[in-house]
């Protein structure tokens, strides 16, 4: 386990080794976690340019002032982008390719409890499982060429790493058999496996698969139960989430502590080009014989995954276009 003084020391020692001159996207960065480790970011580079993507640059304002005093040598550039649509990832890309000749980190959080039952977006996608893995492959995939020009690239996504459990193999997409239990677990082992296989063809790169572990975000309590639930389900939801809001309370670290984690692990050298678990303690999640991933990864799924990624890009994008039409 590292620990959060240690954590400390190496942050402010990266930031006294004056790191100029990076390019960092940041998806989901507007509250919680996110947010923590964008401000530990931006307090420990120099004259950098963070492009942070978000629904609403109104509702980023006050929290861009505190990041522009924190360090005035740092550029701040919000793309408005509501995540969950793959289109809306596309635009934000294109944006910052025309800007720019590299990125150097990518960093994504953006959250969704599927406790609410599932919600659909305009391209056919179920909105939970979009935000955790759609559209975070999406802006992988499209940031490619830019990364590929860093020195250093690497690319960090959090949510569930060294947690995955066996998949419905027949419905990757749950198409058939949604549940927030499903969601969270295909999202968790398709992540790991998706990049491993991109891991293969870029073997500059650095992906990192993270568990945060108990954060005091407060997110569980702003759940709201699908309109067509009944009484006995919203009660229900209602006293699980505030169960776990109290826990989160009395257990969880601060948002603050575990961006300062994450911006530790988009700067530590101990991570080499490759795909990496690694869970709330910072400690690389270890191989396991007969494991869950490696069962995955042996018979080929990798591949298999990022096939069935491909395929949901390109249908979601045609049914995102024919409703715009009608």
């Amino acid at each position: 386990m590292v620990k959060s003084t240690t954590i400390r020391k190496c942050n402010e020692r990266f930031a006294k080794e004056n790191n100029a001159d990076l390019v960092c996207v940041f998806a989901g960065a507007t509250s919680g976690s996110g947010a923590g480790a964008l401000e530990a970011m931006v307090g420990m580079l120099h004259t950098s340019t963070f492009y942070v993507i978000g629904r609403s640059a109104a509702q980023f304002a006050s929290q861009r002032k505190r990041l522009e005093k924190l360090n005035p040598s740092c550029k701040l550039e919000f793309l408005e982008a509501q995540v969950s649509l793959l289109s809306d990832v596309d635009g934000v890309c294109k944006q910052i390719a025309g800007a720019e000749k590299k990125v150097d980190l990518l960093y994504m959080s953006p959250g969704c409890i599927p406790f609410g039952g599932p919600r659909y977006t305009k391209e056919g996608l179920e909105t939970c499982f979009a935000i955790s893995y759609y559209s975070r492959m999406r802006l992988i995939q499209n940031l490619l060429p830019l990364l590929r020009q860093s020195s250093r690239p690497r690319v960090l996504t959090l949510l569930n790493g060294g947690k995955e459990k066996p998949m419905f193999d027949n419905d990757i997409g749950l198409e058939k058999r949604w549940s927030a239990d499903a969601v969270i677990t295909h999202t968790t082992t398709m992540t790991s496996l998706a990049l491993g296989h991109l891991a293969k063809d870029d073997e500059r790169i650095t992906f990192l698969h993270v568990f945060p572990g108990l954060v005091n975000s407060g997110n569980f309590i702003r759940v709201n139960a699908a309109e067509s639930s009944g009484v006995i389900w919203r009660v229900m939801l209602m006293v699980f989430c505030r169960m776990i809001t109290a826990l989160q309370l009395i257990f969880g670290v601060t948002p603050e502590e575990c961006g300062e984690r994450q911006a530790y692990h988009l700067t530590i050298d101990q991570f080499s080009p490759g795909a990496w678990r690694i869970d709330n303690s910072s400690d690389i999640v270890s191989e396991r014989t007969g494991g869950v991933f490696e069962k995955y990864r042996d018979r080929g799924w990798p591949e298999k995954i990022w096939g069935h990624t491909i395929s949901v890009f390109e249908s979601a994008l045609a049914t995102g276009a024919d409703r715009e039409m009608v």
